[in-house]
């Protein structure tokens, strides 16, 4: 025997265990005949029900915050996060050659500031409608 009709064999055992109901409907159901609810009880259950709250409008006007951060602290971040790699690709650019020393400095206060500007980021707990979803905070 193969391997086919060993797997056909296998199949047939499994399929005569199984208990299948497969009786179908003799009429399929008219859904314009089907029974329609009563209006009166409709009336009844809406006013049994509890009045919906009002809820806020989905989108709320935000004033725009300025472009320069006003911490000293935050702005020294961003120029760090800016300054380095732009130091060095403007290096790269005009052929100078960089010592190492000043290649891993630009890289420490590249990662230092952008550690510094993601510890900074407000943090919002459980207690807030949103979270934790902060959407485009930035």
């Amino acid at each position: 025997m193969s391997d086919r009709e060993d797997d056909r064999d296998d199949f047939d055992r499994i399929v005569e265990g199984l208990d299948l109901d497969l009786s179908f409907p003799d009429e399929a159901i008219d859904p314009v005949q089907s029974p329609r609810p009563d209006p009166d009880a409709l009336r009844w259950a809406a006013d049994e029900a509890e009045p919906a709250e009002t809820e806020e409008p989905f989108y709320r006007r935000v004033e725009p915050t300025s472009l320069i951060p006003r911490r000293r602290g935050v702005l020294l971040a961003w120029v760090g996060v800016i300054g380095a790699p732009l130091l060095l690709v403007g290096a790269t650019v005009a052929h100078v050659y960089l010592a190492r020393s000043l290649v891993a400095g630009a890289a420490l206060i590249f990662v230092a500031a952008a550690i510094y500007l993601f510890l900074q980021l407000p943090e919002h707990g459980p207690s807030r409608r949103d979270w934790p979803d902060d959407g485009a905070v930035l």
